[in-house]
């Protein structure tokens, strides 16, 4: 998925404060498909996201200051998507002064790097690292979001844009800002943008969503941001190492993460930490209902679905583990596969001669002992340093 720029009118555009030259740099408009992901549609910004995605006393007409020369525009701070991956499975959030920029009769949207700024490339669950383009995570599981983003409160972080600001040439360049929509450089006094924005920051989550930004100018140098608004649809997004919460509101530590307390105060239904034994049982995260729940060790079963205690399936190689954990035996004519979930049908399992079973080559496999060994030459031909055959890997050393 590529992203492509909207070509509008009039992107160069001269300040009436002092003479200043701005060069408006248009934000990248993401392509239909991350916009649909990421929850644009339907197109409905009636509900305020005022205190959450912007504090509101940086909001309206009482608020303006900020401006490169003159204080006449309002601006307040947000963290915002800055770049959004086109694998769609995350972002780059970075705090942004979202200012109502002004000149020539023209309204537009500036996004300012604020002093010091904060960035951190969070993921959809399931992904990982600062491209959201892995699925395994390796680290600790020690990120706290209320540290490592700004506090979009913080007054401090507010900065007057003044002419000094501005460099040698006195041009403003915005920074580089993903958004959905934009509707900028106009003449009638108003300008809009939709943004992914970060409504929400916990210790191990941040709630997005997308949000429709609105300025206003009331003449040619007196502007400010009129509301910010979202559609109602938001998305739960991790850190590293932990999970959604079954209310979806909230993250959780994942099966990497999370302690054996705090996976037992949040078993399935049907499970109770009483019947826990950590010598008999391990515990398993259930992705769908995401909480936990345990099975046997050793190949056991439990005794039936109301009595976890631990037992040896009756039925000896015909023995298996059903899905609710409860012993099985499997009918005549199949066999247990070696995961011990279940049985394989006589017409599902490949079949050796007893040629085939005594040698493979110049190797005579009735004389191997190891049960992986005599796979090995039976199934593979395994030889020299790696003898042994696994089922996921084919021939292997012998561990």
């Amino acid at each position: 998925m590529k992203k492509f720029f909207m070509i509008l009118c009039g992107v160069l555009v001269m300040s009436d404060a002092f003479g200043v030259a701005k060069d408006l740099v248009e934000p990248t408009v993401v392509d239909e498909t991350l916009r649909t992901s990421w929850g644009l549609y339907p197109w409905n910004f009636t509900e305020s996201v005022a205190n959450k995605f912007m504090a509101s006393w940086m909001i309206g007409e009482d608020h303006q200051a900020g401006a490169c020369g003159e204080y006449d525009e309002g601006a307040g701070l947000a963290i915002i998507a800055t770049d959004i991956f086109d694998n769609g499975n995350g972002a780059e959030f970075c705090t942004r002064q979202i200012q109502a920029a002004n000149g020539r009769s023209k309204s537009w949207i500036d996004f300012y790097d604020t002093k010091n700024y904060k960035c951190n490339s969070v993921c959809k669950p399931g992904f990982y690292g600062s491209k959201c383009d892995k699925t395994s995570f390796q680290g600790e599981c020690t990120v706290d979001y209320t540290s490592k983003f700004d506090n979009i409160n913080d007054a401090t972080l507010l900065e007057d844009k003044t002419n000094t600001y501005c460099d040698d040439a006195g041009v403003i360049k915005t920074a580089k800002t993903d958004v959905f929509w934009r509707e900028l450089n106009q003449s009638n006094g108003d300008s809009r943008v939709v943004v992914l924005g970060v409504l929400e920051v916990k210790p191990h989550a941040i709630i997005v969503g997308p949000v429709e930004i609105k300025t206003h100018r009331k003449n040619s140098n007196d502007s400010w941001i009129e509301y910010v608004r979202g559609n109602g649809n938001t998305k739960v997004l991790c850190a590293p190492g932990y999970v959604v919460n079954s209310n979806k509101d909230d993250c959780v530590p994942g099966p990497s993460c999370a302690t054996e307390e705090e996976m037992l105060s949040n078993l399935c239904p049907g499970f109770s930490g009483n019947e826990y034994k950590s010598v008999e049982h391990s515990l398993f995260h259930n992705d769908v209902q995401k909480c936990y729940y345990f099975r046997c060790q050793s190949n056991k079963g439990f005794m039936s679905v109301n009595n976890k205690n631990c037992i040896e399936c009756p039925g000896g190689k015909l023995a298996y583990i059903k899905s609710d954990g409860t012993c099985g035996k499997c009918a005549k004519g199949e066999i247990a596969k070696n995961t011990h979930d279940g049985c394989w049908k006589e017409n599902e399992v490949t079949q050796y001669s007893k040629d085939q079973m005594k040698s493979n080559g110049n190797r005579q496999c009735w004389l191997e002992t190891d049960g992986r060994k005599f796979l090995g030459c039976v199934k593979g031909g395994c030889s020299g340093t790696e003898p042994c055959w696994d089922e996921s890997r084919g021939c292997k050393a012998c561990d």
